[in-house]
């Protein structure tokens, strides 16, 4: 099958449509002109420092924590293959749903 006929068409609409889309950019209104009288902005009101003393920084608590007693994936893994089988695995899919919906 022959698509140069196709594409011809194509191109032709796509000049048409960016065509139409000049012109409609030409006519639209250019930005209204500025009003006779100006707009005077009062000037700016500067308040006052306050005389307190300043307060003195509280260090943040910054509790460490050894990363190796937070448990993880891995720790869990040896327990889940002892105690999920080919058998079980839907009931115990549907406990841990449970489990998680659980506030």
């Amino acid at each position: 099958m022959n698509l140069r006929p196709w594409y011809a068409l194509l191109l032709a609409s796509s000049v048409l449509e960016l065509a139409a889309c000049q012109s409609l950019l030409k006519k639209r209104d250019p930005d209204p002109a500025p009003s006779a009288a100006p707009v005077v902005t009062p000037p700016a009101v500067v308040a006052p420092v306050p005389t307190t003393p300043p307060v003195a920084e509280v260090a943040p608590n910054q509790a460490t924590v050894d990363e190796a007693t937070v448990p993880a994936s891995q720790d869990f893994e040896d327990e889940a293959f002892a105690k999920v089988t080919t058998a079980n695995f839907r009931a115990q899919f549907t406990q841990l749903k449970t489990d998680i919906a659980k506030p």
